[in-house]
């Protein structure tokens, strides 16, 4: 299955040679804010700061999309046998799904107005 990075899909590989597809996409997202009831950024850096219930909740959504049928009880075994690979699949979902600004990327900048007075009556005077 080809992966996506802009859609936050990365390729996820065990140890025992399982691959999987992770995507944190839109929906993947809810899904951890739902189950955790805290905001995503509050999630991803509790997760960040090895809290267990975090990195669970972000793996079990991601696998949703392509693996509906992994369980949070496959997650933790997953996290306990291949604690690396899962994080570092977690991580590159993480920034696929939100890419740091580019320069040349940014909004263009609004045209300067003229300084001075000016009327918006219909009868203004016009230089």
């Amino acid at each position: 299955m080809a992966r996506n990075p802009l859609k936050g899909e990365v390729a996820l590989v065990l140890s025992d040679g399982r691959e999987f597809t992770l995507a944190l996409d839109m929906e993947a997202m809810l899904t951890v804010e739902e189950a955790t009831g805290k905001p995503l950024a509050k999630v991803m850096a509790m997760a960040g700061e090895g809290f267990l219930s975090a990195s669970a909740a972000i793996a079990l959504a991601a696998f949703q999309r392509h693996h509906p049928e992994i369980t949070r009880a496959d997650v933790l075994e997953m996290i306990r046998t291949d604690p690396e690979a899962v994080s570092a699949a977690l991580e590159q979902a993480s920034a696929a799904a939100f890419p740091e600004d580019k320069p040349g990327n940014a909004k263009a900048p609004k045209a300067a107005r003229p300084r001075g007075k000016s009327s918006g009556r219909s009868g203004a005077k016009r230089g």
